[in-house]
């Protein structure tokens, strides 16, 4: 015997998607009220050199690394090794080192090769015939 259910049963696929649509909605809404700027802000901090900066070390790493790209570029003159630049924390006091211009503090940039825009590491590197890698 068949006893009759009046009541309505959603599947787990329902549920899910109403979670979804739920998660969408926040996103949305803490967008719109402004609230997401702290957001990206404390994201876009995590995923690049802040004003703590890099170690010596760390850049001397990348520089390395660098280097071993530009070898086989036919122009390395436009590689990460001639053109990235570090702000570094040398003193090791919390905050990369900078310059003042009035109240604004203007970051040292060193970049791994010689570069008129910055202070150079002086991170050797050659070509894969020897030469100096000239930037």
């Amino acid at each position: 015997m068949k006893i009759g259910k009046k009541g309505a049963e959603l599947s787990i696929n329902v549920i899910i998607i109403a979670i979804l649509v739920i998660l969408v909605l926040v996103v949305v809404a803490a967008f719109f009220t402004g609230s997401s700027s702290k957001l990206f802000g404390a994201i876009r901090d995590i995923f690049r050199t802040s004003t703590a900066g890099s170690t010596l070390q760390l850049a001397e790493q990348n520089c390395q690394s660098y280097c071993e790209q530009a070898k086989d570029l036919q122009n390395p003159s436009k590689s990460a090794y001639c053109n990235s630049f570090f702000n570094i924390d040398i003193n090791n006091d919390g905050e990369a080192e900078y310059t003042r211009e009035g109240n604004d503090k203007i970051y040292k940039k060193y970049y791994c090769g010689q570069n008129p825009e910055g202070e150079s590491l002086n991170i050797p590197c050659s070509n894969k015939q020897g030469n100096p890698l000239l930037c």
